[in-house]
């Protein structure tokens, strides 16, 4: 965005001040966005207005009426109102009246337009609120005439439309693609195709068939004119909800574009662009959306028209259309000619549903059978959870293509870019995280570089290509005969009698007693029983009944399933025991056969496959896109932990449990991180369903929520999965099966226990103990958060009007609650309140910075800061370690600069000095601060270096892509927040080995640093700065590098660290830039 676009964004949505207290902000937009769109045109025909007036005098017939003033206009788009918007202002009490003769005079297009968003509704509550006339007036004060180019109008309608998306708006954050996930598609869209966009007159169309706010499609747009800015390029679109599609249509109609392509309406029952294709399809539709509405539509296309339509390779289910956007886009791709040309590619953003949800001969299956059989699929993409502003799931971009390079035929490529991402410095809504500049350039190139690569090569462990036989399998069905041994029980005599085939007997009660004596007796073979229950019912003089169906329903009443039992038959056949059926996913080139020989028939030599059941089916499983997350040796769950089996029958409504014992406690999946002991569940339900027996040490959960229950928690059940660790107490384990993410599916028994654990890790005494004090203080802030905002209605007060001033204090407190966890979220945050003064008041600096050179400059001195911080200490490591060498005092000779402090870090490592601060051993492990400060460094001498005057949209754009890495080198060192730097202020002597030492925390950007007092078994001199340098001991003295002194310039108290060296002239200097001048030994 331009420095102009970016002001004038800032000037049009400042009119939300004007709106506070009687509009929620989540309602801004509905106000901004119509009355810019209303602004823009009331701009652009102005110099036409009076030649419309005349034309529309002079011209009948609505017809031709809208031809001429449309001609007379000079835009697709007209008004034949006397009123502009600036004579609205003539009249400020009947501003409405006018405004609305106004809106009426424009063509239908736009008076549609307008209708989306309720204008007239907005127009009276304005009024009403006595805001109407000051509101026009403000954009009245605001010129979007021809000076505002269409490409600048494009670029600030669009960042209107993401303020309201992300001012809280639910609706609107659904129909919204955030920028940077829009970015990264719309590279995946077109870079591979730089060779046919920059053609001189290249001509291209675009589709985005759930097109929200065209956000996608303006895009991709934008991607294509960087590419070509010659290149004529069209959008089209559809969108069911009509305030977003109104915003699209006010997207293109501002920024000159045809507005007309964007259809209204359910894209499933009405095709808005029948008879179309284009060249690019891209969407984001909504995950999960039912089709119940468009069943009717969607079957009748399906069954009459076939491949003929859209939906010919078949219907997922209803509760997910998903897979039906998908047909749609791929029915609108153009077909490809004999010579190659033509052609077109998809980029489509889904959850993990779509890729696996469906079993083989499912309606899901087929679709993706068809769609890998056809060739069609080109990539997958696994991307950050988080990313949305409406949900946190896990998403994947699918890259789809009719013309896909001869050389990746009959392959697709998965790519894992899940841990490509940067943590928001605020979350909006469920968006926690972001996807970088620099890594959509790195995901987009590695893909580019992947697909131009000899297909034998795969450039990096993030990729791999698979073929497209990899994700088609066969289901087989494998039976094995059913076996039953015979008993008569009391149970089973109870059931006989109610049974309907004894009822319709001549004498039930007769029959039943008559059998009564054989209570007990059990047979192996099923013509042993029946003879005996027939000799037996013959003996008491009663009739046996005749007919197969009677024998037959007895001969099932008493057969008892058993391994060793008699195999059942029906005619020639086994009779199947739909129990032992099992299903096997076998890899198509596999014959099932020799699976059955090789792996069932050793240990179930009568099993056998039933061929009528094979189903061949299609799907693209997460585990593929799985890397190693760690070095070291992993083993599966099941070697680690026992998956516990034992269940209870609570007994249901009006049964007794059996020994007069209690009813079981029911631990639910609500329960599960609430509860501290069984005593606080409540009992099981009265439904008898089975449920697993748990207690304290055992794990219990499902993928990616499980607790370790305390010790003492007691029984209770649950339905959830328990795990007994085999190994340690458990705590390490838990931690790492909450790392592991739900993929939506609830997995068996044996996919969890196939689950890959680092064993080492999980394992290791010291990483349980400490992973036990992080469960601690998550423990104490639920519990300190648990109090804070109770339920209003709760407090006990009984006046209305008390209650009214409960909700409002609550509401403040809400507010102010707010701002204190913001540095919860916000590493820079963090930092101001916790890291060293030094780093936390430059965190400031940057955090309350407003202009892009500011804060531009405030990122780079942070970067800096961060260095020298780290570079004291590992200074302060050296000097102990081989004195402070000649060597060393060179580095200062000319003032310390960014570099000075990495090397300093550099020469810590190479000369394998074990750091008292053990932390500083990290700097190169934990999320790599030492590289990430590097490229800080380089970013900043790139950037002074280079030549003229860089204008504000520029610095934007530089603070962009640095603020990330100031970002992550800020988290990979947040072990600073517990290394304080205690001044000494005075040392009190109590008694033989032991001292009180008092003096200033230099924690935090406040410059009156916390006092603090505490005890020390030895003595520490005053004026000094000190670091723990647990577990060694003896803290770590910063002299000479890092002092506290009172300043002879300001008279005030400051932390001055190391700066230059001359000989034994050590010159120290503060944030302030104040010098401090003292003399230190000469070198060794």
């Amino acid at each position: 965005m331009s420095d102009g676009t970016g002001h004038l964004s800032k000037l049009v949505w400042s009119v939300a001040d004007l709106l506070r207290g009687d509009f929620k902000s989540s309602e801004y937009g509905r106000v901004i966005l119509p009355f810019t769109v209303l602004r823009r045109l009331d701009c652009l025909l102005a110099p036409s207005r009076q030649a419309v007036l005349d034309e529309a005098e002079r011209t009948d017939g609505e017809q031709e009426r809208e031809q001429r003033l449309t001609a007379a206009s000079g835009w697709p788009f007209y008004n034949s109102s006397r009123f502009s918007m600036e004579s609205v202002l003539s009249e400020p009490d009947h501003a409405d009246r006018l405004l609305l003769a106004h809106v009426n005079g424009y063509s239908r297009n736009v008076r549609e337009l307008l209708d989306g968003f309720e204008f007239e509704r907005t127009v009276n509550r304005l009024h009403q609120a006595r805001l109407l006339y000051r509101v026009v007036a403000q954009f009245v004060s605001i010129d979007l005439g021809q000076m505002i180019t269409d490409d600048h109008m494009e670029s600030l309608f669009e960042e209107l439309v993401r303020r309201f998306a992300e001012s809280g708006n639910e609706a609107s954050g659904e129909h919204y693609t955030p920028r940077d996930v829009a970015h990264l598609m719309a590279g995946f869209l077109v870079s591979a195709d730089s060779d046919l966009l920059t053609s001189p007159h290249a001509v291209r169309t675009i589709l985005d068939p759930a097109c929200g706010t065209a956000g996608l499609l303006t895009e991709a747009a934008s991607y294509i004119a960087l590419m070509n800015p010659q290149a004529d390029v069209t959008l089209y679109g559809q969108e069911i909800n009509r305030e977003s599609w109104a915003i699209s249509r006010a997207t293109m109609m501002t920024s000159g574009r045809r507005a007309s392509t964007i259809a209204f309406g359910n894209v499933f029952a009405e095709d808005g662009h029948q008879g179309t294709a284009f060249d690019y399809l891209v969407a984001n539709p909504p995950f999960g959306v039912d089709w119940k509405k468009s069943e009717y539509a969607v079957r009748s296309e399906h069954e009459q028209l076939g491949f003929a339509g859209r939906f010919g390779a078949g219907l997922p289910r209803i509760n997910d259309g998903s897979l039906l956007f998908l047909q749609h886009m791929l029915a609108k791709m153009k077909p490809v000619s004999a010579s190659g040309e033509g052609g077109s590619r998809i980029a489509v953003i889904f959850n993990g549903s779509p890729m696996y949800v469906g079993g083989a001969g499912s309606g899901e299956s087929d679709i993706r059978r068809w769609i890998v059989e056809n060739d069609w699929l080109e990539a997958v993409v696994a991307l950050p959870d988080h990313l949305f502003y409406n949900t946190g799931i896990s998403t994947y971009l699918w890259v789809l293509s009719n013309r896909k390079p001869a050389q990746r035929r009959g392959q697709v490529l998965l790519l894992n870019a899940q841990d490509q991402w940067q943590r928001m410095r605020r979350s909006i809504g469920s968006k926690r995280k972001y996807i970088t500049s620099d890594q959509i350039a790195e995901i987009t190139g590695l893909y580019l570089e992947t697909i131009s690569a000899d297909p034998a090569q795969q450039p990096d462990d993030r990729v791999r290509v698979v073929s497209t036989h990899e994700l088609m399998y066969q289901r087989v069905t494998i039976d094995q005969p059913l076996r039953l041994k015979y008993e008569l029980s009391e149970e089973v005599l109870t059931r006989l009698a109610e049974s309907r085939v004894i009822q319709k007997t001549h004498d039930p009660a007769a029959l039943v007693a008559a059998l009564r004596p054989l209570v007990g007796s059990t047979w192996t073979r099923g013509q042993e029983a029946v003879t005996a229950l027939r000799r037996a019912v013959a003996s008491a003089g009663v009739s046996w009944p005749r007919g197969k169906v009677f024998e037959a329903a007895v001969r099932k009443a008493v057969g008892v399933r058993d391994g060793d039992g008699e195999p059942q038959r029906i005619g020639e056949a086994y009779e199947p025991d739909p129990e032992l059926r099992e299903f096997v996913h076998l890899p198509l080139q596999v014959d099932p056969m020799d699976h059955l020989r090789r792996e069932v028939h050793p240990t179930a030599p009568d099993a056998w496959i039933d061929d009528s059941r094979t189903r061949v089916g299609c799907e693209i499983p997460s585990a593929l896109f799985y890397r190693p997350e760690l070095d070291g040796e992993f083993e599966l769950l099941r070697n680690l932990a026992r998956l516990e089996t034992t269940r209870v029958h609570p007994p249901q409504r009006g049964e007794e449990q059996e020994d007069g014992a209690d009813r079981p406690k029911h631990l639910r999946a609500q329960d599960l991180h609430e509860a501290d002991s069984a005593v606080e569940l409540p009992d099981a339900p009265e439904d008898g369903v089975a449920l697993t027996l748990c207690s304290g040490g055992m794990l219990v959960g499902r993928p990616g929520n499980w607790r370790l229950l305390p010790q003492g928690f007691g029984e209770a059940a649950t339905s959830l999965f328990v795990l007994q660790p085999l190994r340690g107490s458990g705590q390490a384990l838990c931690e790492w099966l909450n790392s592991r993410k739900d993929n939506g599916q609830y997995p068996s028994a044996r996919d969890l226990l196939d689950t890959h654990v680092p064993v080492d890790l999980v394992t290791d005494s010291e990483v349980e103990s400490l992973l036990e004090t992080v469960q601690e203080g998550r423990r104490a802030l639920r519990t300190t958060m648990s109090g804070i905002l109770p339920n209003v209605f709760g407090s006990g007060e009984r006046d209305v009007q008390g209650v009214r001033n409960e909700i409002r204090a609550a509401a403040h407190e809400a507010g102010l609650i707010g701002e204190l966890v913001r540095p919860l979220d916000d590493p820079i945050s963090r930092a101001e309140w916790s890291f060293p003064y030094h780093a936390a008041a430059l965190s400031r600096r940057y955090r309350v910075s407003t202009h892009p050179a500011e804060r531009k400059d405030g990122l780079l001195k942070l970067g800096e800061g961060l260095a020298r911080v780290l570079g004291v200490l590992a200074l302060t490591e050296l000097a102990a370690s081989n004195g402070f060498s000649r060597n060393l005092r060179k580095q200062f000779r000319t003032g310390a600069t960014f570099g000075t402090w990495l090397w300093i870090l550099d020469r810590l490592e190479a000369e394998g000095i074990e750091p008292r601060i053990q932390q500083l051993a990290t700097v190169r492990d934990r999320g790599n601060a030492r590289a990430l400060l590097g490229h800080i460094k380089d970013f900043r001498n790139t950037s002074h270096h280079a030549h003229g005057v860089r204008a504000s949209h520029q610095l934007a754009e530089d603070v962009e892509r640095l603020e990330p890495h100031i970002v992550r080198a800020i988290s990979a060192v947040s072990w600073l927040s517990g290394t304080h730097w205690d001044w000494v202020e005075r040392c009190e002597y109590l008694d033989e080995g032991s001292y009180r030492i008092v003096g200033l925390r230099l924690r935090g950007s406040h410059p009156s640093w916390e006092p603090f007092e505490r005890p020390s078994t030895q003595p520490l001199r005053p004026d000094r700065i000190y670091v723990d340098s647990a577990p060694y001991g003896a803290p770590v003295d910063l002299w000479p590098f890092a002092v506290v002194s009172l300043c002879e310039e300001c008279r005030t108290r400051e932390l001055f660290l190391l700066n230059e060296v001359r000989d034994d002239q050590l010159t120290l200097r503060s944030l302030e830039e104040h010098s401090l001048e003292m003399t230190y030994g000469p070198p060794e």
